[in-house]
């Protein structure tokens, strides 16, 4: 299964090529061959089937006529869809210097470690979306998981045709040797998962009490400091829930096309591609579903990818806020693998209120995410902003100004 997967040092060399690029597009993540986004324009199906990718049946994301009595006044997209949009207009790199740095920390791992983003508006029906994505930070790092690991941070922006910023996002990668990921034992007390039927009907229960508020407006003066927030459930996961999300989100970041279109993928993308148990070229992304090519790279079973848990932190937060209010900013760390068979649960805690004033009435919240064995695999901070009785109704808030033409080259 391993025989064909690179194993590559990380090297002081790899490390400055990757910091040459700063400003610059991120070598390591590719669309290949298939180079427009997941959603070319946003439509009430595109936006409905991805709140249905990652468990959320909210009806202001997914009927169409609930919006038009909100104060959106039509359907809007959870924040984080503008993720599967996004015409290429990241700032081209010199030819010379691209040859010279595009295999930087080719032949390590890597694994999506955590977001921090800012949603300045939703997404609606009809919206055609640009995307920058550099690298914005390169560190070093020593970890208990790898000996040495590099931790890249990108800095992405969504933008409209005329240059409005929908989202800026600040996502970042660990990059680890995989001879020597795992070894330290780290994870080896991470028991598979099993449920007893007494299990199951709590996880059920869970279900069928998660909350969503929708109409019932969330005030800011009704807010206290120190005040939980619901208990939400997202398991056992399971590579059905793993196949959804990649339907409702799409492949996030390197395309993994189908028969031809895969071979024609490999040949730029050699690096991504592996033998298979019956000695067929499959991508390394099987990690997420295959255990044993997870286990190849130090990891012990197959584990969820960073966008599908950074969907759970959002319908966490939207479930609560409702449809009168808006998630500004969230911050999310994917401390621990979650395997497939796990169970999260999901709690918060208000940590302050302030009027804020740029965003007006704001709420700050804490979330921390557990699995069925009481480890903390998520921990999340957020900013909402919420209507108040004395002031009225949210603004949303002010984007920061884009510079240069938010459009390909070649638009």
């Amino acid at each position: 299964m391993a025989k064909d997967l690179l194993m590559t040092q990380i090297t002081d060399e790899e490390v400055e090529k990757m910091r040459s690029r700063i400003g610059l597009s991120n070598p390591t993540i590719r669309t290949g061959v298939v180079s427009l986004p997941w959603n070319t324009t946003a439509t009430f199906d595109s936006i409905r089937h991805y709140a249905e990718s990652y468990g959320d049946s909210n009806p202001l994301f997914t009927v169409l006529q609930y919006g038009s009595s909100t104060q959106w006044r039509t359907q809007i997209a959870p924040p984080g869809f503008e993720a599967t949009m996004g015409h290429d207009c990241t700032p081209p790199i010199d030819p010379e210097h691209h040859r010279r740095t595009k295999s930087a920390l080719r032949g390590v791992h890597l694994f999506h470690a955590g977001n921090q983003a800012r949603f300045y508006r939703p997404v609606v029906a009809g919206d055609e979306l640009f995307v920058s994505k550099v690298i914005d930070d390169v560190e070093d790092k020593t970890s208990q998981f790898a000996r040495r690991t590099v931790r890249v941070t990108n800095e992405n922006t969504w933008s409209t045709t005329d240059g409005s910023i929908v989202s800026r996002w600040h996502p970042w990668y660990i990059h680890a040797e995989r001879k020597s990921a795992g070894k330290d034992g780290k994870y080896a007390a991470d028991t598979p998962p099993s449920y007893t039927d007494d299990d199951l009907e709590e996880i059920e229960a869970a279900y069928n009490a998660e909350y969503m508020r929708g109409t019932d407006t969330l005030y800011w003066e009704d807010v206290k400091v120190g005040e939980s927030l619901p208990k939400m459930v997202k398991g056992p996961m399971t590579v059905t829930d793993l196949i959804n999300f990649h339907m409702g989100g799409g492949w996030y970041g390197y395309g993994n096309p189908a028969f031809r279109l895969a071979y024609e993928n490999r040949k730029g993308l050699r690096g991504f591609y592996t033998r298979n148990d019956v000695n067929a070229w499959d991508v390394v992304q099987r990690i997420h579903w295959e255990p044993e090519l997870a286990r190849a790279v130090g990891v012990p079973a197959a584990y969820d990818i960073g966008p599908m848990r950074w969907t759970w932190l959002i319908h966490y937060c939207t479930n609560w806020i409702g449809d009168d209010a808006w998630l500004y900013e969230l911050r999310g760390e994917f401390r621990r693998f979650n395997y497939m068979g796990d169970t999260t649960w999901l709690t918060g805690s208000v940590t302050d209120k302030r009027h804020d004033p740029e965003l007006g009435t704001v709420v700050d919240l804490a979330i921390e995410a557990r699995n069925q064995r009481d480890q903390i695999n998520t921990l999340g901070t957020a900013t909402v902003i919420i209507p108040s009785r004395a002031i009225g109704p949210i603004r949303l808030p002010t984007p920061p100004k884009r510079t240069g033409d938010p459009r390909p080259s070649s638009a």
